[in-house]
């Protein structure tokens, strides 16, 4: 039982210490690649930047479900506000083309 332990150990040791070789040389190369497009890197920031600041806003709102909810009421809103708009609008039209007929 104990050499089979040792041998995990072992293997696990191993696995690790390669798993870490390459974390190493793939940071390496990620700082590499970074510093030779800056431009690349100022815009993950500012991406990562509008991404919190768009999360803090629906926290604030009162979480996504109500700021889902809010939406849909106000886009129901807009419908009916366009839509009596449009009917008024016609009904205008309709009134001066009788008064220019006249």
């Amino acid at each position: 039982m104990r050499e089979r332990f040792n041998d995990l150990a072992s293997q696990a040791a191993d696995t690790y210490k390669v798993a870490r070789k390459r974390a190493v040389k793939g940071a390496r190369s990620a700082y590499n690649t970074a510093q030779e497009y800056p431009g690349t890197i100022a815009a993950v920031v500012v991406g990562l930047g509008i991404t919190a600041f768009l999360l803090w806003a629906v926290r604030r709102a009162g979480g996504w479900r109500n700021l889902q909810d809010s939406t849909v009421d106000r886009v129901r809103e807009g419908y009916d506000y366009t839509r009596n708009a449009i009917t008024e609008g016609a009904a205008r039209l309709r009134q001066r083309q009788e008064t220019a007929a006249e």
